[in-house]
């Protein structure tokens, strides 16, 4: 039997001790070395994955498993709490939630622990997935690469993120698009440096980068009408204040959901930029190579799992939302194509968790 209360008073001590010991990246030694130390004591093969990540699998003798993801690392901001559990990391800290993450998924690997001691008639092997390098965008994909999706036969994937914007003790979600597709946006201009005394002498590349942002943002407000975010929000350009700047890099970010906005998005820069290089003489190019997807839910995983849901405290989001998410990965390598699959027992079992996220 379950003791969820103090099942709860260990998560809320996960969380407590994570949070001290943030990392970036892959660089998630020290956090690696707690959550092992956790799994090392359950009845669970437990196997790093990219020297950091870790795979904790619980075997109850099924063909398939279902998967279940936490993200590890941190963000580099200085934490000015003043909690007794603050960082212990000058200029890193746990900011977006990825502590609670893992405190959750450690949890539930103790209630699929007790699953197993109770020899309980689970219909699914269960993976428990620790990732890291969700922030630098590339985290995802590389453990996509590794296999280990084959290796245990994953047939969905779920991920629990906590999220400010809901009222306590909610969970949320929706079918279809569910996050944006992020795009890093690179545009550089390339020009002729010049004293402003003469300009006539130079290819101002500033002045050119101010028109291209200028015109694009309203491009986008007359003409794109489908949910989308195009916006820069650094510069770097010049050297000194009289001297026309030879060279100006623009770096934003894109948010889209249907592929047709983010083609229209690229084309309408790439087209703005050959005008505009035209027009001043500069060089213009543009790189918007770095992205992931939209993260999507499943539809017919989300119909069978949401009757559970709705003993919750459930709301269901009435639009996607903006953020990001590298979780998007995770759905390309692992369309759920389970027309069988019941939300018992694993789901169900998460309700605990979701439900007990005042983890401070």
């Amino acid at each position: 039997m379950i003791d969820y209360e103090k099942l709860s008073e260990e998560i809320i001590q996960y969380r407590r001790d994570l949070h001290q010991i943030p990392e970036l990246g892959f660089y998630v030694y020290k956090t690696c070395a707690y959550v092992c130390n956790v799994l090392n004591t359950l009845d669970c093969s437990v196997e790093k994955i990219l020297q950091t990540g870790v795979v904790a699998y619980f075997d109850f003798g099924k063909e398939e498993t279902l998967a279940f993801r936490a993200d590890m690392d941190a963000l580099p901001i200085t934490e000015e709490t003043g909690l007794p559990y603050a960082s212990i990391h000058e200029g890193c800290m746990h900011a977006c939630g990825h502590d609670g993450h893992m405190a959750s998924l450690l949890g539930f690997a103790k209630i699929l622990d007790e699953y197993k001691k109770n020899n309980a008639d689970v219909k699914y092997n269960a993976m428990l997935l620790f990732q890291p390098a969700e922030e630098t965008i590339d985290g995802a994909l590389k453990i996509c690469g590794t296999g280990i999706f084959d290796k245990y036969n994953i047939k969905a994937i779920y991920g629990l993120h906590l999220w400010p914007m809901l009222q306590a003790g909610e969970i949320a979600s929706r079918p279809g698009p569910m996050m944006a597709k992020s795009t890093a946006v690179n545009v550089t201009f390339e020009g002729v440096s010049a004293h402003c005394g003469d300009p006539d002498k130079g290819k101002d590349a500033l002045e050119a980068a101010c028109r291209f942002v200028s015109d694009i943002y309203n491009f986008k407000s007359l003409y794109v009408k489908d949910r989308s975010v195009l916006k820069f929000g650094k510069m770097e350009s010049g050297t000194v204040r009289n001297a026309i700047s030879p060279y100006t890099a623009l770096n934003g970010t894109m948010r889209t959901f249907q592929d047709k906005t983010w083609d229209t998005l690229v084309e309408a820069m790439t087209n703005l930029g050959e005008e505009i290089e035209a027009q001043y003489g500069t060089r213009f190019s543009l790189d918007v190579s770095q992205s992931h997807p939209a993260v999507v839910n499943h539809e017919e995983l989300y119909a069978k799992v949401k009757p559970a849901l709705m003993e919750l405290n459930f709301v269901e989001l009435a639009r996607p939302v903006m953020i990001a998410e590298d979780f998007s990965f995770f759905e390309q390598q692992c369309r759920a194509s389970s027309s069988s699959w019941e939300p018992e027992p694993i789901f169900r079992s998460m309700r605990i968790l979701t439900t007990s996220m005042n983890l401070c």
